[in-house]
């Protein structure tokens, strides 16, 4: 999955230690922390502002495998991902039955 170009552009990729990657997008702020499989995602807007954390197991794996990326071009030393888990399967009956 490519990010677009606009994106690319303007988004400030910084490696925070060897398992923490930052990026600077306007107010917002994402650390995807890979030793801690979090990302955190920081904001300030005005006056207000906040933090949520999610576990790398509600994230779209292409963006984890890019963002790992990226923090090993920048001398990051991450574990690597864990294998992609199965998809689930489908009921065997439907709701209606």
């Amino acid at each position: 999955m490519a990010l677009s170009d606009e994106f690319n552009s303007t988004y400030s990729p910084r490696k925070i230690g060897d398992n923490v990657l930052r990026i600077e997008y306007d107010y917002v702020k994402f650390y995807y922390d890979f030793q801690q499989r979090v990302m955190a995602t920081a904001y300030r807007y005005n006056d207000s502002g906040g933090t949520t954390l999610t576990p790398f197991s509600q994230l779209d794996r292409d963006t984890l495998v890019e963002m790992r990326d990226t923090l090993v071009e920048l001398g990051g030393k991450p574990k690597e991902l864990p294998p992609e888990g199965p998809t689930l399967n489908k009921p065997a009956r439907g709701l209606n039955p």
